[in-house]
């Protein structure tokens, strides 16, 4: 929203925004914004519209492609209940986002495996669809890299068509970096795009335990499946290279997860299509009626009340998941209303009912210029920055001013420190 918000009023994304968020994902939050403004609603109505696309491109795929032995909605079904477990992942982020694009991509893959004729186009779209699924968020593109592999392994594809993916894949890479270059904004947009592999430590919204614990229904009926699996369940040659691409789409998917730039449950949606299929396969699997409706609505019933849970949040689960640092307390930060401010640190909340001021929105990218102090460039945005948009009030968590107004005096006579760690702007400033 904050993104949004700041390109609908004018600031240029990478120069005049410091976000390592990719340009097709600006683009997007720039228009709801236009459209619709600070509203969280129509992300959560945006997300849920994606998501049912998402379920007919996902359904559809392996119905076409006859990924199992009978046409079901099954994997159509658990797919929507597993982006439904937790409220996170019901809003739009660019993981889901991009996610859309990686399931075009997996219907291309699955035709490309099963028919021996392949179709230079199909090849193509795969790569395109990869390419914008990258400048939705820079991780997306080892999943096209997992492509290369199955590809590799599974098909017999001529090296021409490694090409043409690869081209495929760069174009919207590189027509994004020709217009930043056209705008004179290539080496921002080098440095601040490609940040979630070179500069951004991983911030941890919440813990690797409450990971464990609201995924544990999905985790544990993966296992399962998987282990069903290996131990010989009755599929053709085909569906049998179906389950191995599977799998090393889901190798590629953990490894999306451990290099993203945050720990949320919104990250962990990139699993959904992989753990989808492999539970449809779980469950098909069951020759007894009774047997299957049994396991399905257990699978069911869990996921149903994790999502409860986590809603919720009863004293007895809080051991186990706990949400309060990822979640936004709005009486505590209700004196900022309606003021410009800049915070200078991971936390975003106090932005709830402010306004960002300065191009310094991510921390992660911008405590490079402000721990940096000794080059005459980062203290020349930073000037730049704060006196072409001045913050009402600083947040400063990590104590960066008090040296950033020894080397920038003019700053130092705009602010006095009213309480520990809050800066304010004198009023004849």
């Amino acid at each position: 929203m904050l993104i949004g918000e700041e390109l609908s009023e004018g600031s240029s994304l990478y120069s005049g925004l410091w976000d390592s968020i990719g340009p097709l994902s600006a683009l997007v939050y720039n228009t709801i914004d236009y459209m619709f403004g600070r509203s969280q609603l129509t992300y959560q109505i945006l997300a849920y519209l994606l998501v049912c696309f998402q379920v007919y491109v996902f359904n559809s795929t392996l119905i076409t492609n006859k990924a199992f032995s009978e046409n079901t909605y099954i994997p159509g079904f658990i797919y929507a209940l597993l982006c439904s477990l937790c409220y996170d992942m019901m809003t739009l982020t660019p993981f889901l986002m991009g996610l859309t694009f990686v399931l075009l991509a997996i219907n291309k893959v699955f035709n490309h495996i099963e028919f021996r004729a392949k179709r230079d186009e199909d090849i193509l779209n795969i790569g395109l669809y990869l390419g914008l699924a990258t400048i939705i968020y820079l991780p997306f593109c080892l999943l096209a890299l997992s492509t290369l592999f199955v590809f590799i392994f599974f098909t017999g594809t001529v090296g021409r068509r490694y090409v043409m993916m690869v081209f495929g894949f760069s174009l919207p890479v590189l027509l994004s970096g020709s217009y930043f270059y056209i705008t004179d904004r290539f080496d921002d947009f080098l440095y601040l795009f490609f940040s979630p592999f070179t500069v951004i430590d991983r911030v941890w919204y919440i813990s690797f335990r409450d990971t464990l614990f609201l995924f544990s229904v999905p985790i544990l009926f993966l296992a399962l499946s998987l282990i069903r699996i290996l131990q010989g369940a009755r599929l053709t040659n085909y569906q049998n290279r179906l389950t191995r691409a599977m799998f090393v789409w889901m190798i590629f998917s953990l490894l999306f997860i451990v290099f993203s730039d945050q720990n949320s449950p919104a990250v962990y949606i990139i699993l959904a299509p992989v753990a989808a299929f492999y539970l449809s396969h779980y469950f098909l699997i069951f020759k007894k009626k009774k047997l299957l409706e049994l396991a399905f609505f257990t699978f069911f019933g869990l996921v149903v009340f994790t999502n409860i849970v986590s809603v919720k949040s009863p004293n007895w689960v809080k051991p186990y998941f706990n949400d309060q640092s990822y979640l936004i307390n709005k009486d505590e930060y209700k004196d900022l209303e309606g003021l410009r401010i800049l915070v200078l640190d991971d936390d975003l909340r106090p932005y709830y009912y402010a306004k960002p001021a300065t191009p310094f929105l991510n921390w992660q990218v911008s405590q490079e210029i402000f721990n940096n102090l000794d080059y005459y460039d980062n203290l020349t945005k930073l000037y730049e920055g704060m006196m072409n948009d001045k913050p009402e009030i600083i947040i400063d968590r990590h104590n960066v001013m008090p040296a950033v107004f020894e080397k920038i005096p003019a700053l130092r006579s705009m602010y006095f420190l009213s309480r520990d760690g809050y800066y304010h702007l004198n009023v004849n400033n």
